[in-house]
C-alpha cells in the first residue's frame, strides 16, 4: 500500500485520536465539543477518501467522491461555528441557521444530480472528479466560511489584551494557514494543473496544531517559534548543500556510492565547521523580524548583560533610560527609585513637564504594585478599585507626563525598589505583547543591578562619612598629643637642669623626686608618641625614611634607654647576639620604636627577678630579632587579640591589667609590616614567650660584606651577658 492509499487512514486514525484529547476535562464546553465534532467530521472525511481512492472503478470512485465533495461546505461552516464561540464574536444570528441549511441542501445535491460533480477521470496521481457547473460556488461556499472564520481570529487579536489568548489564536490561524494551503494543491488538480493532493496532509497539520492550542494554554511564543524554524530550516539548507554536493563529487570522481560511515562523518564535519554560522543567521532572521528595531534590542540585551560591571548609579539611570526609550520607540520614560519616604525621579527622557516625579510610599499606585505582578497600563488604573484613592495631584502628574504603562522594578526578594514609567510610543500605538515581554525580562535583571548600584552607593557614602569621622578623630588625637608634647619637653628639660645643678656624690630626696618627674615625664612622653603613631598609620601618612643600619648597635642603644626599668624590678638582660651581621635598610627610629615596645613588653610581664634574653641572628635572606621573656605563657583566649589597639594583658599573679595603653604590638606589627616584614610569637609553658620580628636583608649590601653564607640559626663572634 503506497503513501497515496495510507494518508487518508492516517487523517483517520490521528483525528479519531485527538478527540478524547480535546474532550478530555471539557466535556461541558461548547467550544471542544464543536472542534470534536469537526475532528470526527475529518476521520470520516478521510474515510472516504480511502474509500474513493481504493475503487476498483471510476463508477466506485464517483459514489463516494459526491460523499466527499458535499461534506465540504459542512465542515466549513462547523469551523466557522467553531471560530465563533472560541473568540466570542458577535454576529448576525440568521447567519448560522442559514449557513447550515445550505451546507445540508448541497450535500442532498451532490448525492441525487450531477450538477456539482459529472464523473470521475484518471490521472497519474489516481481518480480526479470531473467538475459540474455547481462545484465552484460549492469550493467558493467553503472557502468563504473558512477564511471568515480566519477573520474571527485575526480580529480577535486585534480587541483582547491578553497574550496568552492572542497567542493560542495565532497558533489556530497558523494551522489553518497549512490547510488552506494544502486546500490549494487538491482544488489546482482539478482545474488541470499537475500537482499532487496535498489537503490530507494541510489538515493533519492543522489539527495537530490547533488541538494543541486549545488544550494547552502556556504556548510558547509563535513568534519566537517561528524564528527560531526559520533559523534551523536556513542552517539546514546551509549544511545540505555542500553535503549533496561533496557526495555528488565522490560519486562522479569515483564511480560508486561512499560507505555509510562516511555520510555520518562527513554530517558531522560539516555541522562542526558551520557552527560559526549558526549566530550569523539566528541574527539575520531576528533583523528580519524586527527589522528598525532589531539594534536597539540588542544593545538592550547587550545593558543587561554588562550592567553587573555598572557601580554608579546615576551612570546606571541614564543608560538604562536612554536604551530603554530607543528599544521600545517611547516618547517619555521616567526612572523613579526607592528613598526613605518615597519614590522620586533620578533619570527621565521627557518633553513638556520639567518638575521632579514624585510618589509616596505609602501612595496606592505603590502598594498596588508591591502586592501584584506584572505590568499597569493606564487605562487598568481606572478600573482596579484600589486606584480609585489616588490623589487628584498624583493623577494629574502622571497624565500631564503622558504615561500610558507602568514597569515595577522588583528584587529577587519581591522587593519594589523602583518604577519605569513609559510615555506613549512615537508611532502612537499601543505596547504590544511583545513589547510588554521584552521590557519585563529586561526589568527582572535590571531591578536586582539598579539594586547592587544603589546599594553599592549607600555603602560609598557610609564609607566617605565614616572616613571623615576616622580624619576628624585623627586630626583630634593629633592636635591632642602635639598640645602635651610641648610642656612634656620643658618638663624633661627642666628636670634635667635641676639634676645637673645637684652635687654628683649625693643621692638625696630632693634627687629622687627630680628622677621620678624625668620618668614619669618620659613615660608621658612615650604614650603621646604612640598616639601620634597610631593616628599616622590609621590615616596612612606614616612612612619611612631608610638607611643602612647595623641591628646589633640598634639593640644596645635600646637597651641602655631601658636599662633603669630592668633595674627597678631587678631583672636580668642577657645579650645572645651574632656579630658581623649585614646591614638592613630601615628607618632608626622606627626600628628602636620596635624594638622598644617588645623590650617594655618583656619588662612589664617578667616578674620581678626575671630572665630576658635578645638575640639577633640571620635566617636565610632575613634579620631576625628574638626577645624571649620569663612572662606567664600566653592563653589562647589572649593571642586572638595580642596585636589589636587598646588591648592591653593581664597580671596572671595580680588578677589586674597591666599599665599602658595597649598600643606598643598593634604599633610594632605594623611598622615591621611598613619595612616589608613580619612579626609573631612563640609560647611554651614554663619557658615564658618569645616575641620576634624579621626585616628583609638587602642583597646588594650583603654582597658587599660578604655575609652570604651564614647558616640558618648560627650565632657567631662574643655572647654577651648583663645582669643588672
Amino acid at each position: 500500500m503506497n503513501s497515496y492509499l495510507i494518508l487518508p487512514l492516517i487523517q483517520s486514525g490521528f483525528s479519531l485520536i485527538l478527540i478524547p484529547i480535546v474532550l478530555r476535562g471539557h466535556q461541558q464546553k461548547a467550544t471542544h465539543r464543536l472542534f470534536a465534532v469537526y475532528l470526527l467530521g475529518l476521520a470520516t472525511w478521510g474515510l472516504l477518501i480511502f474509500l474513493m481512492r481504493s475503487s476498483p472503478n471510476l463508477q466506485r470512485a464517483y459514489y463516494w467522491e459526491n460523499w466527499l465533495i458535499g461534506l465540504i461546505p459542512l465542515m466549513s461552516v462547523i469551523f466557522y461555528h467553531f471560530s465563533i464561540r472560541h473568540t466570542r464574536i458577535r454576529i448576525n444570528k440568521k447567519i448560522l441557521p442559514l449557513a447550515y441549511a445550505i451546507s445540508i441542501i448541497l450535500i442532498v445535491v451532490a448525492r441525487t444530480t450531477d450538477l456539482i460533480i459529472q464523473g470521475m477521470q484518471l490521472k497519474p496521481y489516481g481518480y480526479a472528479p470531473i467538475a459540474g457547473p455547481l462545484l465552484p460556488p460549492l469550493i467558493l461556499f467553503g472557502y468563504v466560511f473558512t477564511l471568515m472564520a480566519l477573520f474571527n481570529f485575526l480580529k480577535a487579536n486585534k480587541i483582547t489584551p491578553y497574550a496568552e489568548v492572542k497567542n493560542q489564536n495565532n497558533y489556530i490561524v497558523t494551522g489553518l494557514i497549512f490547510s488552506l494551503i494544502g486546500g490549494a494543491f487538491d482544488l489546482l488538480p482539478i482545474l488541470g494543473l499537475p500537482l499532487y493532493p496535498g489537503v490530507i496532509i494541510g489538515n493533519i497539520i492543522f489539527c495537530l496544531i490547533t488541538t494543541m492550542a486549545i488544550v494547552k494554554h502556556h504556548l510558547l511564543d509563535i513568534h519566537l517559534v517561528f524564528r527560531k524554524g526559520l533559523a534551523y530550516v536556513l542552517m539546514s539548507t546551509i549544511v545540505a548543500i555542500p553535503y549533496v554536493g561533496i557526495i555528488i563529487l565522490f560519486n562522479t570522481i569515483f564511480g560508486k556510492v561512499a560507505p555509510a560511515w562516511a555520510f555520518f562523518l562527513l554530517i558531522l564535519l560539516l555541522a562542526i565547521a558551520l557552527q560559526p554560522l549558526w549566530n550569523i543567521v539566528q541574527r539575520l532572521v531576528d533583523r528580519w523580524f524586527y527589522r528598525e528595531r532589531f539594534d536597539y534590542l540588542k544593545a538592550l540585551n547587550i545593558f543587561a548583560e554588562k550592567t553587573h560591571d555598572i557601580s554608579d548609579l546615576n551612570q546606571f539611570s541614564d543608560s538604562l533610560v536612554k536604551l530603554a526609550s530607543k528599544a521600545l520607540q517611547a516618547s517619555n520614560i521616567y526612572l523613579l527609585l526607592r528613598s526613605e519616604y518615597e519614590y522620586s525621579q533620578v533619570s527621565s527622557l521627557m518633553s513638556g513637564n520639567t518638575n521632579q516625579l514624585k510618589l509616596k510610599n505609602h501612595s496606592p499606585l505603590i502598594r498596588w504594585l508591591q502586592d501584584n505582578k506584572g505590568l499597569l497600563s493606564i487605562q487598568d488604573m481606572d478600573i482596579i478599585p484600589q486606584m480609585q484613592a489616588l490623589t487628584t495631584k498624583e493623577i494629574t502628574e502622571l497624565r500631564e507626563r503622558g504615561i500610558v504603562l507602568v514597569v515595577p522594578l522588583k528584587t529577587r526578594k519581591k522587593e519594589l525598589i523602583g518604577l519605569l514609567l513609559l510615555g506613549q510610543k512615537l508611532s502612537e500605538r499601543l505596547y504590544s505583547e511583545e513589547d510588554k515581554q521584552i521590557i519585563s525580562t529586561v526589568a527582572d535583571r535590571v531591578a536586582i543591578e539598579l539594586e547592587n548600584a544603589r546599594l553599592y552607593s549607600l555603602e560609598k557614602d557610609v564609607r566617605c562619612e565614616l572616613e571623615k569621622e576616622i580624619e576628624q578623630k585623627t586630626g583630634f588625637l593629633h592636635n591632642v598629643a602635639h598640645e602635651l608634647k610641648t610642656p612634656l619637653t620643658a618638663i624633661i628639660s627642666s628636670a634635667e637642669i635641676l639634676e645637673s645643678e645637684l652635687p654628683s656624690n649625693t643621692y638625696n630626696h630632693r634627687q629622687k623626686l627630680i628622677q621620678n618627674i624625668k620618668y614619669s615625664a618620659w613615660l608621658m612622653d612615650k604614650r603621646v608618641a604612640e598616639l601620634l603613631n597610631l593616628a599616622r598609620i590609621q590615616i596612612g601618612s606614616l612612612g619611612i625614611n631608610p638607611e643602612y643600619l647595623e641591628v646589633n648597635i640598634i639593640v644596645k642603644d635600646t637597651i641602655s634607654q631601658l636599662l633603669p626599668l630592668f633595674k627597678n624590678k631587678e631583672q636580668s638582660l642577657k645579650l645572645e647576639i651574632q656579630n658581623s651581621l649585614p646591614k638592613i635598610k630601615a628607618d632608626r627610629g622606627q626600628l628602636e620604636q620596635i624594638l622598644f615596645n617588645i623590650l617594655s613588653n618583656a619588662n612589664k610581664f617578667s616578674p620581678t627577678g626575671g630572665n630576658i634574653i635578645v638575640r639577633t641572628k640571620q635566617v636565610d635572606d632575613s634579620l631576625v630579632v628574638e626577645v624571649q621573656d620569663s612572662a606567664p605563657a600566653i592563653t589562647e583566649k589572649d593571642s586572638e587579640k595580642l596585636f589589636t589597639p587598646y588591648y592591653r594583658g593581664e597580671d596572671v599573679n595580680k588578677r589586674q591589667r597591666i599599665s599602658g595603653l595597649g598600643l606598643g604590638l598593634a604599633i610594632s606589627k605594623k611598622l615591621v609590616e611598613l619595612h616589608q616584614g613580619k612579626i609573631w610569637y612563640e609560647s611554651k609553658p614554663n619557658s615564658g614567650n618569645t616575641f620576634a620580628f624579621s626585616l628583609p636583608i638587602n642583597n646588594k649590601e650583603k654582597e658587599q660584606t660578604g655575609q652570604l653564607s651564614y647558616p640558618s640559626g648560627t650565632t657567631g663572634g662574643k655572647i654577651e651577658s648583663t645582669n643588672h
